[in-house]
């Protein structure tokens, strides 16, 4: 997007963060325009490149996926080394997969099922000529989770 955000975009995104089942017609009574213009805003946001998809958020524990690891990765840095590692963000389990400064390479977020299946990804990752080592940290608990995070949330004055 060109030019920057201004406050109209800035409450539809996080109208949109808060619930994104919010129907157009509830959001834009909501946000006090017309049905129109929030259709047109959208639309610019979406080829823009602001708003990428549109999701549900998921209580894994509740399909049996509940058990959460962070495994910590160095990585055999040759040439071409991104794109060998980049096929491991593809993995199901791999929740997210981001590349990192200081005592490691890389960090992947990860939902398993137990810890059978932990030992089995560990395995499939170091079948990886990149994975030189992984350190594993189990997630006891979340006091906040990515979905909960809006940093727009100022730009309402209502609750969706």
């Amino acid at each position: 997007m060109e030019k920057k955000l201004d406050d109209l975009d800035k409450s539809i995104i996080a109208g949109l963060v808060e619930n994104s089942r919010i129907q157009s017609k509830t959001l834009s009574r909501k946000l006090r325009i017309h049905p129109n213009t929030l259709l047109q805003r959208l639309k610019k946001l979406e080829e823009a490149g602001v708003i990428m998809k549109y999701t549900v958020v998921v209580d894994y524990s509740k399909i049996e996926q509940g058990f959460h690891a962070l495994v910590f990765l160095n990585v055999n840095m040759h040439d071409g080394w991104e794109g060998e590692c980049r096929p491991i963000s593809r993995l199901p389990e791999v929740v997210s997969f981001s590349l990192i400064a200081g005592g490691f390479d890389a960090v992947i977020m990860a939902r398993l099922r137990n810890d059978q299946h932990l030992a089995e990804f560990l395995r499939r990752l170091h079948t990886n000529r990149m994975v030189a080592r992984t350190t594993t940290y189990l997630v006891i608990d979340n006091y906040k989770h990515s979905h909960d995070y809006n940093p727009l949330r100022d730009e309402l004055d209502w609750r969706v």
